[in-house]
């Protein structure tokens, strides 16, 4: 059996109607023994086991299974984690899905690199449009540092996610990740943490990643948020604690854009002031850049807020007539 390369952990609750997709995708016959695949069962109560044991009788040198209680999931991060013997780590939601050739060209380049992280592309596929999300004015050939500022400002926002992130799996160690279990959201633990101590970042020009955005009951759904809304509150409250003025601006710019989000979704949702006003005490103590840049991303509604404790149901129309997407 040939070195694992990289090991990618695919978190399972009741997805029986998505895990085949999923699977097909990372168990082709072409795909090398290098791969490791961890499925965990998160406690499910369809057939989603009984997929995944169907595509461990496939493809038993490359896929693992973890069957344990549910704990949502970050729970299912930290258990495939303690088991990767992978050089790399990184994610599939089982609702998403890989490209398969990008996947393979991955693997390939991966046994030559030594980069703390890597950096590849993805797909977002909406109801009626998909999005392809990719690295702007890149060398591929380069290993970029975290303290490059000017080469994080150039790409879009929506890079900085945990579809285009692969981790060397020695730095998540070496940082004792350990994700928050018991709530949602905690994919931007997984994306922050690591980043307190990687030192470069590869780009590679492969399209991995295809995120599937129209399935509902997704936790970015309104109607979701809406309920746990309290979860990314403490995932919020939590990085405060990491927060320091000496990180990288990779990391902190995925730390602003996580509180710009977490504003948006609170301010433009109306939902209870609690978690926001913790939040804001703690933001208030942050650098006065720090405040305008987040007023201005969020067109001046965070002051008002704050002012006249005023929320925006509207926004929603005037987002859309603007052409606006977060």
């Amino acid at each position: 059996m040939s070195k694992k390369i990289l090991s990618v952990v695919i978190p399972t609750y009741n997805m029986e109607a998505y895990l085949r997709r999923c699977l097909d995708s990372v168990t082709r016959d072409d795909i090398p023994d290098s791969l490791e695949l961890i499925v965990v069962n998160d406690g499910s109560t369809d057939g989603s086991l009984s997929i995944m044991q169907e595509y461990a009788t496939k493809r038993p040198d490359i896929v693992n299974i973890i069957d344990k209680p549910n704990g949502h999931y970050g729970s299912c991060i930290n258990a495939a984690l303690n088991v990767a013997t992978g050089k790399y780590f990184r994610i599939l939601d089982a609702d998403d899905w890989y490209d398969t050739d990008g996947l393979i060209e991955l693997l390939g380049k991966l046994h030559e690199s030594d980069a703390e992280a890597i950096i590849t592309s993805y797909c977002a596929h909406r109801h009626t449009k998909t999005y392809a999300i990719n690295p702007r004015n890149i060398d591929f050939q380069k290993n970029y540092t975290v303290f490059e500022k000017n080469i994080w400002e150039k790409q879009p926002p929506s890079l900085y996610a945990m579809h285009a992130f692969t981790y060397k799996t020695s730095v998540l160690k070496s940082v004792n990740l350990k994700l928050t279990e018991g709530i949602c959201y905690t994919d931007t633990e997984f994306l922050l943490y690591p980043l307190l101590q990687t030192k470069n970042i590869l780009f590679y020009n492969i399209l991995l990643y295809h995120y599937d955005w129209t399935r509902d009951g997704q936790t970015m759904d309104s109607s979701v948020y809406t309920q746990n809304h309290s979860h990314l509150a403490k995932i919020i409250l939590r990085l405060f604690k990491e927060f320091n003025a000496s990180i990288s601006p990779l990391a902190e710019k995925i730390f602003i854009d996580t509180l710009v989000k977490y504003y948006y979704r609170m301010l433009f949702c109306c939902i209870d002031d609690i978690e926001l006003k913790n939040i804001d005490s703690a933001v208030k103590k942050m650098s006065l850049k720090t405040n305008l840049s987040l007023n201005k991303k969020l067109f001046g509604a965070l002051y008002l807020w704050r002012i006249f404790g005023l929320h925006f149901l509207f926004y929603e129309k005037i987002k859309k007539l603007l052409h606006i997407e977060r």
